[in-house]
């Protein structure tokens, strides 16, 4: 039985190193030397000689090796000439007692410029640690000029900080409390039947701090409410939590630097949707044809729904909408706009049908009309000079149909009345009757013009 034959160690070791070398280096390097010689056709056994002997091909790979070497320790090669980066508008971390001073003249930021070789530049170009540092630890209340300080990741490359020093005050921190207001914006976002009607707040009060000068210049601290963020699509109460909190000036101006305790509130939101049903009013405008009258109005709309705050639904009694029927004869149908009311955010129909409908016309006068007094300034009465200034006949035309069925209430449905707006002093005065009614299909004529009163003080 045949003993196996112990290997040395480090034999083994140097082995394996010579084989790693002649592959990657001898071999490579002999190929190259084997092709220029065929290209060149040198047919002299020399090179031959000399390229077959192991150790003159081992040399000659150490030998470029150390010549790479050195043209890349030396920044022989182009990559690795001086050049610069710059680092723009880089953060600046300040220490100082936030608790006790508040300064001011920091920079908002710091541009680094680098310079060295372009391998190490790369490499601080994707570096994230840059950090720049303006400690005043050691500096109390006043005016002072502080040099910045880099912590310079990588130790081969130069710098230099723009700027690289700055001047500082350092105030005293003082605190005061203030009342919390609302600033309600975007509320044009919300879907026009929605509305903004009530905000309550979790708190009521905060603390501001800064120094003194700068506190003296709030005149407000606001919580904007922005109705963006409900993303409100019906009437209910929402939370809006985290609402950012901002001072202002007298002019309305926001005040950087004030520390504002807590930063954010809580709110509750209340969204509702104000509604009022009233009647679509039609009025006609101008003067139909002589001898026709209109008998029928008739719309495709009769109600309409406005939405709108509480205080204008409160005044809104109908929407009028006039028709201009000059001339007219002969039944005619108008498309009409229905506007929205003064103040309104959206109402339930924006168009209409309207159908005028014209039959012959036939006219009746309706005596002892009472005259109604307008616009009187109340330090004044108002007397008729006679019994004929006090009542008034009124003519009356449209069809039969609709004066037949004035006859039962003519008094209550017409009114005569005169305006004594603009009167500033007793005595007689002479002014115009005017005449109106419930039914606009009919047109109404005072014959008595003008009527004589007796303006006296009253008592």
């Amino acid at each position: 039985m045949k003993r196996k034959k112990k290997t040395n160690p480090i034999s083994a070791l140097f082995g394996g190193l010579f084989k790693i070398i002649d592959t990657i280096i001898i071999t490579p390097i002999s190929r190259i030397a084997y092709f220029f010689k065929d290209k060149l056709s040198f047919n002299s056994g020399f090179i031959d000689r000399i390229l077959n002997k192991p150790n003159v091909l081992l040399y000659l790979s150490l030998i470029l090796a150390f010549v790479c070497f050195y043209i890349v320790d030396k920044k022989v090669i182009g990559f690795n000439n001086t050049n610069a980066i710059v680092l723009s508008n880089q953060p600046v971390t300040v220490e100082y007692n936030e608790e006790a001073y508040v300064v001011e003249g920091l920079p908002e930021g710091v541009n680094i410029i680098l310079t060295g070789r372009k391998s190490d530049l790369y490499l601080a170009q994707d570096l994230s640690d840059h950090k720049v540092t303006l400690n005043l630890s050691n500096y109390g209340v006043g005016t002072h000029k502080v040099q910045m300080e880099y912590n310079k990741p990588i130790n081969t490359l130069n710098y230099e900080l723009n700027p690289g020093t700055v001047t500082v005050v350092v105030y005293p921190k003082v605190s005061q409390v203030r009342s919390l207001s609302i600033d309600v914006i975007n509320t044009d976002k919300l879907p026009q039947t929605l509305v903004v009607s009530n905000v309550v707040l979790d708190r009521d009060e905060v603390i501001i701090k800064s120094y003194q000068e700068k506190l003296d210049k709030v005149a407000s601290v606001k919580a904007i409410i922005d109705v963006n963020a409900l993303n409100a699509t019906k009437a209910d109460t929402y939370t809006l939590e985290n609402v950012k909190l901002v001072a202002y000036d007298e002019n309305g101006k926001e005040l950087k630097g004030i520390e504002i305790v807590p930063e954010n509130v809580t709110a509750s939101i209340t969204i509702t949707s104000p509604s009022k049903v009233v009647p679509l009013k039609i009025v006609p405008t101008g003067e139909v044809r002589s001898g026709s009258a209109i008998s029928s109005i008739t719309s495709s709309v009769t109600n309409v729904t406005v939405y709108a705050d509480e205080a204008i639904l409160a005044d809104l009694k109908e929407i009028e909408l006039e028709i201009d029927v000059t001339n007219l004869s002969e039944t005619k149908v108008y498309q009409m706009v229905i506007n929205k009311p003064s103040g309104a955010r959206s109402i339930s129909e924006t168009s209409v049908t309207i159908t005028v409908t014209m039959e012959s016309e036939t006219s009746k006068d309706y005596e002892n009309i009472s005259i109604e007094t307008r616009n009187l300034d109340p330090k004044f009465r108002v007397m008729a000079s006679s019994e004929q200034d006090a009542n008034v006949t009124v003519t009356v035309k449209g069809v039969q149909s609709l004066l037949n069925d004035l006859d039962n209430n003519y008094q209550t449905a017409i009114k005569a009345y005169i305006d004594l707006k603009g009167i500033t002093e007793s005595g007689p005065f002479t002014v115009p009757v005017y005449v109106e009614g419930n039914d606009l299909r009919l047109t109404y004529t005072s014959k008595t013009k003008n009527v004589q009163v007796i303006i006296i003080d009253a008592e």
